[in-house]
């Protein structure tokens, strides 16, 4: 880092393809799901000279395109196994959608989208919650879906990969408030902590301060009362108060991390309950 700490940082998370050294620190990322690997070769030259060892080193970057890769016929074998007895569970039809979706990473991480709308819905649904929120960054197909798909259990699950749970909490409006803004602190720009929601609609000025970019904030209709305290649904990810969202630990839990289901499983039942979807961008949220 900046203060001389690592001289080799090898990061990942981030979805980034980078190769990066200034003259003191290498850094190097490989982007995501295996598309990329990226090899850092040392040339290193150790010096002794009067009792004083001096070690230079300069770093040589390879990116390898994956893209042509020929699998190991033993691991080959072993994962079409694996996927045969995932179909069986995976490729189930749950209904059909009217209207098309559309999971790509720069759009979910930066503006309201259908599929984020879906997936607040079918939360809110879940739960009875006056507002449900999804954070973008959650969402990790990276696809679209045109109008008239079906949706299978596999597509909700490679849209929502983590594991996380639905939260339901009380918190006072000024905290609803606080979360909100939080989801945009980033506005503008692609970032996972961006919020879907269900239940409010927001306007909001992308060109403020981060912490106080939204103008207005309506629940169920009605100006967001900030001693009011309403109900919120999200996921146990959001809840756990990461990533800038510590207003949900002054928030009373109602239903915790391990009492809920699996978010993935609530849009599932969503869906099968309503056979049809026709999910939209509606102005739920508004940047100005």
């Amino acid at each position: 880092g900046p203060d001389g700490a690592a001289d080799i940082l090898l990061s990942g998370d981030d979805h980034n393809l980078v190769v990066y050294y200034d003259g003191r620190t290498v850094w190097a990322e490989a982007k995501q799901e295996g598309e990329y690997l990226v090899a850092v070769d040392l040339a290193i030259r150790i010096r002794e000279k009067d009792g004083r060892r001096r070690v230079r080193w300069w770093p040589r970057f390879r990116i390898i395109d994956t893209a042509d890769a020929k699998p190991d016929p033993a691991v080959a074998k072993r994962v079409a196994m694996y996927r045969a007895r995932l179909s069986k569970a995976l490729d189930v039809p749950l209904g059909r959608t009217e209207t098309p979706l559309d999971s790509r990473t720069a759009l979910v991480r930066t503006g309201e989208t259908a599929i984020g709308n879906l997936i607040a819905d079918a939360m809110r649904a879940a739960t009875g919650a006056d507002v449900a929120l999804a954070n973008g960054g959650g969402i990790r197909g990276n696809r679209r879906y045109p109008a008239g798909s079906t949706l299978t259990r596999r597509d909700i699950r490679t849209e929502l990969p983590f594991g996380n749970t639905l939260v339901l909490v009380e918190m006072k409006g000024r905290d609803l408030r606080a979360v909100l803004e939080n989801g945009l602190w980033f506005a503008g720009r692609p970032n996972g902590r961006f919020l879907h929601v269900s239940g409010a609609r927001i306007v909001a000025d992308a060109s403020a301060y981060p912490g106080k970019r939204i103008r207005t904030v309506e629940i169920a209709g009605k100006p967001l009362d900030p001693e009011r305290t309403y109900r919120v649904a999200t996921n146990s990810f959001i809840a756990s108060g990461r990533e800038g969202f510590e207003a949900f630990k002054r928030a009373r839990v109602l239903q915790g991390p391990r009492d809920g289901i699996l978010v993935a499983s609530a849009v599932m039942a969503y869906i099968r309950k309503k056979g049809t979807i026709a999910p939209k961008v509606e102005g739920r949220i508004v940047l100005k």
